[in-house]
């Protein structure tokens, strides 16, 4: 029979099976979520490492390319800078292309200047007057060529010839300022 009771009960059990149903595959679709959320952030992350890794080794095989480049010459541009404390054996160099010339030179030396260049170790500079006494251009020019030669990182800031006579290519009186990078000793 169909009494209230019954129709309550019956409908009751179907509301209780719905509803532990509905509990059921909410609470299964939230731990799915879940996981299914972890699982894609672990699969970004890695994803994120693989190509990191990908780029520091691509990084490091540059790198050992250009080292395997570099090789012996590391040393040499290393010597390239002198200590800013004993500039000593540039001062023989330049002394002994003068012997080589044929030419006598005073040199003047200013204090060394830091350098903003934003390197690994630390630079400056320092500026020096020379002046050669006795020379004609030609002698000159083939001092010019020795001086091209030194292995160190000099520039000529500037050059001044001046000649007792009307020919300047005769003997004249030479003098140049220059600047050469040194490695700053303390």
């Amino acid at each position: 029979m169909f009494t209230t009771k019954n129709l309550f009960t019956h409908f009751g059990k179907h509301i209780l099976i719905a509803l532990a149903v509905v509990t059921i595959s909410f609470s299964v679709i939230l731990f799915v979520s879940g996981k299914i959320t972890k699982m894609a952030t672990e699969t970004a992350t890695n994803r994120h490492l693989a190509a990191t890794l990908s780029e520091r080794t691509s990084l490091l095989s540059n790198l050992k390319h250009e080292t395997d480049i570099i090789g012996p010459n590391d040393k040499i541009l290393k010597q390239a800078f002198i200590p800013s404390n004993n500039i000593l054996e540039f001062v023989a160099i330049l002394k002994s292309l003068a012997l080589k010339n044929g030419i006598t030179q005073s040199l003047n030396f200013s204090s060394p200047t830091p350098t903003s260049l934003g390197t690994t170790f630390p630079l400056a500079t320092i500026s020096y007057q020379n002046t050669i006494s006795s020379a004609n251009v030609s002698i000159f020019i083939n001092y010019l060529k020795d001086f091209e030669k030194l292995p160190y990182f000099t520039k000529i800031n500037s050059l001044n010839i001046s000649s007792g006579s009307a020919d300047w290519r005769s003997t004249s009186n030479i003098s140049y300022s220059a600047t050469v990078a040194v490695q700053t000793i303390e």
